[in-house]
């Protein structure tokens, strides 16, 4: 029989690499009887993350762009039965990073079914506390900041573009969410601003690209660094970088990312590099404290890289005793849908 630990495999220099392969023999099945702690983020985030904050006059459009790679963000006017309209808003700040994280989790989670594509919120509170959001209620409280940010991911719309050296510049538009279920008149109350008195969705349907890209092209995060930084959307994106990067760089070797490419990548747009600094500075010093094996340096040039070994960040994803544990996928399972529920589940994965 195949374990979950076998089944849990983490990506070291383009090889799929078992997790228990980095302990020493018999070590394996004695921590808590191998519990994991592990969350998981698609690479491109990485590579380019949403905005930091809310944009600007509440913009519904954003563009992150370098020389090779252009993402742009978009939330579409969407039509409601009854004559009615809502728009979204995009997604940004820590929230919308860690949701994005968490669907990736549960895609990964393996006992999940291979086709599985249905994602039932759940008891997602429980997910929150493990990162370090406490679930709060009121306008202002965490709860509804989170159901906020989930429809906004639930209807944005992703579009790159990129440019390769033999002269082609390929394009894909693309949407984590294919479908979903609200309650009651909730897109209603969303489109008249009233948030707070949203429930949960009853769950989401990933598309078939995001739900293949988050099974194979995720990378692995100890969820508990993740508290260290769930407040800062700069020092997510830092870390989940330096986890996805660091490893890739060959043995004693070293790179060096310039403030204008730190810049390009983790600022906002038309942000000049001295503003750009002291921001970076901070959310590094914060993203360094949650992964303390990185080799990083912060030099005139920029930001200097060397190679750090996996195998030192992996003996994180084990609970330590004494520790929370919380099963693959970061939340207890909830309990079974009603049948409705399952009806509606199987009309939503027909349409």
């Amino acid at each position: 029989m195949v374990t979950k630990h076998e089944q849990l495999l983490l990506w070291e220099g383009g090889q799929a690499l078992a997790l228990g392969s980095v302990l020493a023999p018999g070590e394996f099945d004695t921590r808590l009887d191998g519990q994991l702690d592990v969350s998981f983020l698609l690479n491109g985030f990485c590579i380019a993350g949403l905005p930091l904050r809310r944009p600007r006059d509440n913009t519904l459009v954003w563009k992150r762009q370098d020389e090779r790679f252009a993402l742009t963000v978009q939330s579409p006017e969407i039509a409601l039965p009854g004559g009615s309209s809502f728009i979204a808003g995009l997604p940004f700040g820590p929230k919308a990073r860690l949701l994005a994280m968490w669907l990736a989790t549960e895609a990964k989670d393996p006992t999940r079914r291979p086709n599985d594509r249905w994602i039932e919120i759940g008891k997602i509170t429980d997910w929150l506390r493990a990162v370090g959001i406490s679930p709060e209620w009121g306008p202002r409280g965490s709860v509804v900041a989170t159901k906020d940010q989930f429809l906004r991911l639930a209807f944005a719309q992703f579009s790159m573009v990129f440019r390769r050296d033999d002269g082609f510049q390929p394009f894909k538009h693309e949407t984590l969410i294919e479908a979903g279920v609200f309650r009651d008149n909730d897109l209603e109350r969303a489109s008249a601003g009233n948030i707070s008195d949203l429930k949960w969705p009853v769950g989401f349907l990933l598309s078939q690209t995001a739900f293949d890209r988050f099974r194979n092209q995720s990378i692995p995060i100890p969820t508990t660094r993740l508290r260290q930084v769930a407040h800062n959307a700069m020092a997510i994106d830092i870390l989940t970088l330096l986890c996805y990067r660091l490893p890739l760089i060959e043995v004693n070797s070293t790179e060096i990312v310039t403030w204008r490419q730190l810049t390009a990548q983790f600022g906002n747009r038309g942000e000049p590099v001295y503003q750009f600094k002291d921001t970076f500075t901070d959310s590094i010093k914060l993203a360094l404290r949650a992964y303390p094996e990185a080799r990083v340096e912060l030099v005139d040039a920029g930001l200097q890289l060397q190679h750090s070994d996996p195998a030192a960040l992996r003996r994180a994803f084990f609970v330590l005793p004494g520790a929370r544990a919380f099963p693959p996928g970061g939340k207890r399972r909830a309990k079974a849908a009603s049948p409705k529920l399952r009806t509606i589940r199987m009309e939503v994965e027909s349409k």
